[in-house]
């Protein structure tokens, strides 16, 4: 698979038994490659999907994957995803002579920002590593995906408190509400003395 981005599947139906299947992703050399298990329904322990970073079985094994992972909805940004750093990812799938189940449909991008910055920031290039990206979080929002926020529930604003984004970035509580100030949303009301 030469594009910048695919989706991988077994197939419309569930997957045969005694399969054996091997796709090779290329990229170019050190670009970040991502997948996205958004569905991957395998019988556990025997049904296996292994991904290497590289091109072949002599590559690094980093991922091996067997059983379910199934989104609860749309956008379920639980749904893992495996890293690639050489530019390159061998993935193997093989099933037994037992059950067959409804297999995996898997997004690849290369060169992308994690889970497209979580829809709380922007994908840029970076100026230190070229042909790298990154995610510029917007202001209320931190981490390498962009899904961490600084202040959850914005703090309660304006009735329970406010997110200060200067210094470190934090909540601050209206009086009678508290909360962790680092991550809570001025939740609890405090009792009067």
């Amino acid at each position: 698979l030469t594009e910048p981005s695919g989706f991988l599947t077994d197939g419309p139906i569930n997957y045969k038994y005694k399969t054996k299947c091997t796709w090779l992703i290329e990229g170019y050399s050190n670009a970040i490659l991502r997948l996205r298990f958004n569905h991957f329904a395998t019988e556990c322990s025997w049904d296996h999907m292994y991904v290497y970073d590289g091109d072949s079985v002599y590559s690094p094994l980093i991922a091996v994957l067997s059983g379910l992972i199934v989104p609860e909805a749309a956008g379920n940004e639980t749904v893992p995803e495996v890293v690639t750093t050489s530019g390159y990812a061998l993935l193997h799938f093989f099933s037994d002579a037992a059950y067959n189940l409804t297999g995996f449909n898997i997004f690849y991008s290369i060169n992308s920002c994690p889970s497209n910055c979580s829809s709380h920031g922007k994908c840029a290039t970076s100026i230190s590593v070229p042909g790298r990206v990154y995610c510029e979080c917007d202001k209320y929002w931190k981490g390498e995906a962009c899904d961490i926020p600084y202040c959850k529930n914005n703090c309660g604003s304006p009735d329970h408190g406010y997110c200060d984004l200067t210094g470190e970035k934090l909540c601050v509580c209206n009086d009678s509400w508290q909360g962790e100030r680092h991550m809570e949303s001025c939740a609890l009301r405090t009792l009067p003395p």
